[in-house]
Formats: structure tokens, C-alpha cells, sequence
């Protein structure tokens, strides 16, 4: 018995050895992948950082397709995105500005604050985080360089005042920095959901956070596999089904998801568009899209988009 004993401890010892060898191991690889990083923020010169969702993403799917093992895949995200905003976080100054509902700020509900929980699982724990109580101004947050990006929610499909709009039908806007570049939305979060509850919008989340979208003063990264939103502006009320018809006309898979039309401008009725697939400015389909409603268009405008978030399926734990 004590010869078992002692075996067991010698044993102990040596896992507990290869233990200690792996993170040290660990810890040199993450510090090689710092200094790469510093690499290219002296290659980049400008002093800006340059936001890449869509190649962040990439990196998230090919880390869950090639996983094997015991080890959590949800936990294996939640560490990949720690690494990925450490690395946002050496090429500059980055920080997040987070829809609040003013009647959530004090609320003890666990779910008051969702999207802070949703921008917190994304960006990082220490990444500076700002709340705002109002969705037009994390949108005006961001435009006046006060954040880097901006967390608001996943349009729903009739609001009285969305903040979509402001991106659709928005003039020039000039930044502190001097930059003409309007916001874009770049990014849905959470990326990866697994199944473990129910949001307030009745869709699966991770923890508290709330399903969210994405907006910065960048274009959109594609990824391979994307989603891109459109804001199609007409002079009169055009159906739905209309629209969904002209979108399968030219060749292209989504629908309306939300509408808006102010009284005070009775010649604008929006129609949000999620279309499948990576679209930009320059696309021909965007004008293919016009020639169906010849008379009644106004413009058309591509509001960006995200990567295809992971789904619960492709998270379960490995057979093996």
C-alpha cells in the first residue's frame, strides 16, 4: 500500500511537471504573439487601429474546426477573444460605447445590462467600456471619436425611432478627427452562442448578453460567410412582399426586417434589408435592385454587415 502510494505521488508530480512546462510553454507563445503585434502596428505607421471582425472571425471558426478534445469550446472562445483584444489594444487606443436604456441603469434585472455583457464577452474584461442612454448617442459616440465602436440592438421590426435610420439617411459627418467616414455597422455579437438560456429577445444567448450589432467608422471585413444589411429608401409605401420579390428577382436570398416612414417626410418610407452575403457600395445588384421600383426610388444605401455568428450546434461538446 505504501509503494502504491508513493507511485501515485510520483505520478502526481510528473503531470503536475508537464502542467507547469505547458504554461510556461503557453505564455512565451502569447508573448511571440504580442510582439508580432507591435510588429504591425509599426508597419501600419498611421497609429490607428485598423478593425478586422471578419479575419477575427475566421480565426474563431477554423479554431473550432480543428478542436478535438475535452477542453470547453465555449472556454476556448472566451480565451481567443481575450487574446484578439489584447492584440486590438497594443495597436491602439480602443474602447467601446454600449447602449444603456435609461430605465436599466439602476435595475437590478440581470439583464439590465445585456449588451454591456455581450461587448464585455467580445472586446475583452479590461478593454474601457462607456455606457450611453440613448441609441442615437452611442451613434453620435462614435461619429465624435469619443469610442471606437458602438454595441446597439439587433433591429426589431417596427420601432417608432431606430437608430438604422440615422446610418441610411445621414449626411456628411464630419469627426473631430476631421474624417468623413460614416458609421457602418461591422460586426453581430454574441459570435458564438452556446445553448444554456433565453434573452429578452427571446433568442438563445451566452450568459446575459443580448443579441447586438456592431457599428464603427470602418467598412465592413468579409469573412466568407457574412450577412450584409441595405437601407432601401422609396417615395411611397412600397409592400413587403414587393421588395422580398425583387430580392429574389435579382438573385439575391433575404428580406425586409424592418420598417420606418416619419409623417414629416412623407416622401421617404425605409425598408431594412438583411441579404445573405458580402455586398458593397459598388455592386451591381444594388442597382439591378433600384430598376424594380423605377419612379418610387430614392437611393439605396449598403449599411455594412457581420460575419455569420457560430451556432449552438457547432459548440456542443466533441464525441470524443
Amino acid at each position: 500500500m505504501k509503494f502504491d502510494l508513493v507511485m501515485t505521488d510520483k505520478q502526481l508530480e510528473s503531470l503536475r511537471d508537464e502542467l507547469d512546462a505547458i504554461d510556461i510553454e503557453i505564455q512565451n507563445l502569447l508573448t511571440r504573439r504580442a510582439e508580432i503585434s507591435l510588429e504591425v502596428k509599426k508597419i501600419k505607421q498611421d497609429g490607428e487601429v485598423k478593425l478586422k471582425p471578419g479575419r477575427e472571425a475566421q480565426i474563431i471558426r477554423a479554431l473550432i474546426e480543428r478542436h478535438q478534445g475535452h477542453f470547453p469550446k465555449p472556454e476556448l472562445i472566451r480565451i481567443w477573444r481575450e487574446i484578439l483584444s489584447a492584440s486590438l489594444q497594443a495597436q491602439g487606443a480602443f474602447s467601446v460605447g454600449v447602449y444603456v436604456p435609461e430605465d436599466g441603469i439602476n435595475d437590478s434585472d440581470e439583464n439590465s445590462w445585456g449588451y454591456f455583457a455581450a461587448a464585455r464577452g467580445h472586446y475583452g474584461t479590461f478593454t474601457p467600456m462607456i455606457g450611453y442612454p440613448s441609441q442615437r448617442r452611442v451613434i453620435e459616440a462614435v461619429i465624435e471619436d469619443e469610442c471606437s465602436v458602438g454595441v446597439l440592438p439587433v433591429p426589431g421590426r417596427q420601432e417608432d425611432d431606430p437608430w438604422w435610420r440615422h446610418l441610411a439617411i445621414q449626411g456628411p459627418m464630419l469627426s473631430s478627427n476631421g474624417s468623413l467616414n460614416p458609421p457602418r455597422i461591422i460586426s453581430r455579437l454574441p459570435f458564438a452562442t452556446p445553448s444554456n438560456g433565453a434573452n429578452k429577445m427571446g433568442s438563445k444567448s451566452g450568459g446575459n448578453a443580448l443579441d447586438s450589432l456592431v457599428i464603427a467608422k470602418s467598412e465592413m471585413d468579409p469573412s466568407g460567410l457574412d450577412c450584409t444589411y441595405i437601407g432601401l429608401d422609396l417615395s411611397e409605401d412600397i409592400p413587403n412582399t414587393r421588395i422580398d420579390v425583387r430580392i429574389v428577382e435579382i438573385g439575391m436570398t433575404g428580406s425586409v426586417i424592418a420598417l420606418w416612414h416619419d409623417d414629416d417626410m412623407p416622401e421617404r418610407w425605409l425598408s431594412l434589408l438583411k441579404i445573405n452575403g458580402y455586398f458593397t457600395p459598388e455592386d451591381g445588384n444594388l442597382l439591378r435592385l433600384a430598376e424594380g421600383f423605377s419612379g418610387h426610388f430614392n437611393q439605396a444605401t449598403v449599411l455594412g454587415g457581420y460575419a455569420v455568428p457560430i451556432g449552438a450546434d457547432a459548440l456542443a461538446p466533441s464525441n470524443n
